[in-house]
Order: C-alpha cells, then structure tokens, then sequence
C-alpha cells in the first residue's frame, strides 16, 4: 500500500476473545527458517523484555479504547521486537502468516495482530460470498488473499498477482502455510500492455510501496518483471471473470484499469476496490463505465458525492445499473 512511513501510522483493531491474533511460533520451523534481526531493531535476549512485549501486544490487540495506542507504539515497537527477524502468528483473521519484522507494515501486523487496513478487511466479510471469483492484484504477502479465500470458500477462487522477488516469495509462503484455499499465483504485474516493466522497492523487504513508477525519495533498488493486461490474461488463463477486483498497486492503478477497459464496462462487471493514488484519472475512467463510489470516512463507508476528488485511501466502486451490485450492497446495509 502507498505512503508507509517508517513508522506505520496506527489503526488498532477492537478485542478478539478467542485469542485469534496469538504467536504460533518464532523460530526455525518456518517455510524459510529464521533470519536474525538487525542489531539496531532486535531487543536482546532478556526474560523481563519477554514479558513486557507480550503485555502490550496484548493491550494493543485487546483493549477496546484506541485513545494512547499509537503513541504507545511509536515508542515500544522497536524497542520490543524479538531477536527474531521472522516470526509465524495467527491474526484477526483466523490464518497465519510468516512476518518480516524489518518491515514496518508486517512490523505493526505483529504488534496488534491484523492489517492497518481493517475496515476495508472488514468491508470484504460483508460483500464476498461463498463462490465468488476475487482477484488480487498487488497481493503483496496475501493478506487481502487469504481473507478472501476464507471467506468464497468452498466453492469460491481466489487469483492473486504479485511481481516482486521478496513479496513474491512471501505471498508463496503464507499461502502454504493455509492449505484448503483454492488459491491461484501469479507472478505478473497487471498494466496496459502486456512485455516488460522496471519494479522500483525498497531493499529486500516485501515493499509494499513497490511501483512502476519510481520515487527517488522512496526507492532504492529495482527488478525486471513481466506485465500483462486483465483482458489478456482472462483469455489466456481459463479462469472465470472476477466478481470482486482489488487493486493496489501504488500509482499503477489507471493503467491496470485501462487494460480490462472490456471487462469494466461488461454486462457482468466486478465491484472494485481500489487504492486511490491518482483519484482524478481513476475516478474519470470508472464514472465513463458507469461506476459509482463508496468512500470510507471515520469508519463508516458513504457515497462518494464527487468521483474526481481525493476522498479516502481507498474506494469502493459498484455499479448500480447491475442488479447483483445493487443486491448486495442493500443486503449489507452499506452506506447505513
């Protein structure tokens, strides 16, 4: 996802009472063994350090105020980390997933045990539904992939797009680590033409700010990866048009848009959720489809009055010419 800081900015989650969210295990029994942490980051091995960490993760994941949590943060986290690079836990959401803790995203995933993006999480527990088709495009490590295979399972498909080396790599290894799911992978980056692209990240992390476009600022290393369009890889793969698309792919967004131009104006086009990076470009495009919004403001999702503003990080596109778009979006009470 785009703008993450260092420091990822805090967007705490509410109490599990199942214990869901729970380490499974730091050590070297996962996919890929345990890489030691950065003398700088890991905290050194000492029994009372132990039990702090475990005290604010669990404040952080289980107590209902938010009020002082992201400050707590700021000031713990790197203080707190196991001298363990790579950790296995079970989060929110009732899978598990190996972390890097070298990455600030996957670093806060540790501490309150669910992705920053949690309404939007959420949101796809109320939309997806048992058989859907949901495309993944930027899966990054799988987090959005692996809720969605719980959630269209049994019947459901799950396709998920990553063309970086390391969240590569990372997407294969959670996903093994949830068998069950009908997962599809593919390491291909989705555009508007279908060749090759330069993949700009930063360092060995699985960058979730990786992009086709570079950012001096930002980016410091680069890969070659292979492109496709969404219309050419639906006629190439076999695989049935996607009921539900998200797409994230840091400023690429129009581009992958631009190449499934026939699916979005079909007769069975999917809902979207996409980030929002070049709202101007993306909002013209959809509204030329037929598209409406569905914006995210102090946690509750509301119709998007101007489609070409910045609104929220991310937004939910439906249209309401198509009575399943508008079936489910009554039945979940959306913009209640």
């Amino acid at each position: 996802m785009n703008r993450r800081p260092e420091k990822p900015i805090l967007r705490a989650g509410s109490p599990r009472p199942d214990g869901a969210g729970d380490l499974d295990h730091t050590g070297g029994d996962g996919p890929r063994g345990v890489v030691p942490a950065s003398p700088a980051t890991a905290s050194p091995h000492r029994p009372w350090l132990a039990i702090v960490r475990a005290l604010v993760r669990g404040y952080l994941r289980y107590f209902p105020l938010r009020n002082g949590k992201g400050w707590l943060y700021r000031q713990c986290q790197e203080k707190l980390l196991p001298p363990e690079r790579h950790v296995v836990m079970r989060v929110r959401q009732g899978f598990r997933l190996r972390l890097d803790l070298m990455d600030p995203a996957q670093r806060q995933v540790y501490f309150f045990g669910e992705y920053d993006e949690r309404h939007e999480i959420r949101l796809l527990t109320r939309l997806l539904l048992p058989g859907d088709r949901f495309w993944d495009v930027g899966a990054n490590i799988g987090y959005y992939t692996l809720t969605a295979a719980k959630l269209v399972a049994p019947a459901g498909r799950v396709v998920a797009f990553e063309p970086g080396a390391a969240a590569w790599q990372s997407l294969k290894d959670n996903v093994a680590l949830n068998p069950g799911g009908t997962i599809r992978l593919e390491r291909l980056a989705l555009s508007d033409r279908s060749g090759e692209a330069v993949l700009h990240r930063r360092g060995d992390i699985a960058d979730g700010g990786a992009s086709l476009s570079r950012r001096a600022d930002y980016h410091q290393a680069a890969e070659v990866v292979t492109t496709t369009t969404l219309m050419a890889f639906l006629a190439a793969s076999g695989e049935g048009p996607p009921d539900f698309l998200k797409i994230d792919v840091e400023g690429h967004e129009d581009d992958v848009l631009a190449g499934g131009a026939e699916l979005l104006e079909g007769h069975s086009p999917p809902l979207l959720l996409i980030e929002m990076n070049d709202p101007a470009r993306i909002g013209a495009r959809l509204s030329r489809a037929g598209y409406h919004g569905v914006y995210l403001r102090r946690g509750r999702w509301r119709l998007l009055e101007d489609p070409l503003a910045p609104a929220s990080r991310n937004v939910l596109w439906f249209r309401p010419d198509n009575p399943g778009h508008r079936e489910r979006l009554v039945l979940t009470n959306l913009c209640a």
